[in-house]
């Protein structure tokens, strides 16, 4: 037997003993997540160019969008990109997005901390609705300051919406 087989050999041995006794390399303790599998049915956009300035007070960032899920149950994804300017120093701009009124699992993002800086910041947050039941939806985006007393202003701004079958 020539040394090289001989180290291949052994070499297979220990892998094989260190899976046995080891066990597969598997992570404990963590959750499996499995990835919505959807198809896109529909995808809506705007632009908005008009600026807005807000408060603690929500306003209409963008115009209401009507989407329709049709005769089953959907899952929306919402996604605002905004120029931010004049916040507060101390104080948060936020996104607010919400399907009939009701706000979507994770809205209200802290988008943008005031530092009274004088050049405009560009934010992208997302979000995600499943199982909106069939039929149609108004969707709604709003922006706020999270304390009394600050002020902000939102500029250039896109809205895309997608719905996707189950």
């Amino acid at each position: 037997m020539s040394t090289s087989t001989h180290h291949s050999r052994i070499g297979s041995i220990v892998l094989v003993a260190a899976l046995s006794f080891c066990g597969p390399a598997v992570g404990h303790g963590q959750e499996v997540v499995t990835a919505l599998d959807r198809t896109l049915q529909k995808t809506h956009m705007r632009q908005e160019a008009t600026r807005v300035t807000f408060s603690n007070t929500a306003v209409p960032a963008f115009a209401p969008t009507t989407i329709q899920c049709g005769n089953q149950s959907c899952s929306v994804r919402v996604e605002v990109s905004s120029q931010f300017f004049n916040v507060t120093s101390g104080n948060i701009a936020r996104i607010h997005v919400k399907a009939d009124g009701v706000p979507f699992p994770s809205t209200g993002f802290d988008v943008d901390g005031g530092i009274n800086r004088p050049v405009a910041t560009l934010t992208t947050a997302a979000y995600l609705k499943t199982d909106l039941s069939p039929g149609s939806h108004t969707i709604t985006v709003d922006f706020d300051m999270r304390s009394e007393g600050g002020t902000a202003e939102a500029g250039i701004r896109t809205l895309m919406i997608q719905v996707f079958a189950p």
